[in-house]
């Protein structure tokens, strides 16, 4: 490979890393709040609507360039920083975390069980 081969392959690694922050930072900004919204649909709607618009835009201007490397680097590049700033964020904000059941599933659905 050629070093310019290498630098636009990082650059879209990189481009694939900073979608991937702004993906999250509005997914978190979004889920924080949703609780206090009037309209939770449209703050919901709304932002996933964004994401995703931001995200299939980018991806689109790097697939012009007409090289698959760079998406597959773009991609990497998403998929890692998305599951690192998701799974930080899960252990870091305890609202995050799932509540134990109370009642098992396998309990309440079965015949003859009154709750």
């Amino acid at each position: 490979m050629k070093m310019n081969e290498w630098m636009a392959m990082t650059s879209g690694f990189l481009a694939g890393a900073a979608t991937a922050v702004f993906f999250v930072a509005s997914l978190w900004w979004t889920t924080v709040r949703l609780p206090a919204s009037r309209q939770p649909w449209l703050l919901l709607g709304g932002g996933a609507l964004l994401r995703m618009t931001v995200v299939l835009g980018i991806l689109a201007a790097l697939a012009r360039s007409g090289d698959w490397r760079i998406l597959v680097a773009a991609a990497a590049g998403f998929a890692l920083i998305r599951t690192v700033g998701v799974c930080t964020i899960a252990q870091r904000d305890k609202s995050f975390q799932l509540a134990p059941a109370q009642n098992s599933p396998a309990k309440t659905l079965r015949p003859g069980n009154e709750p």
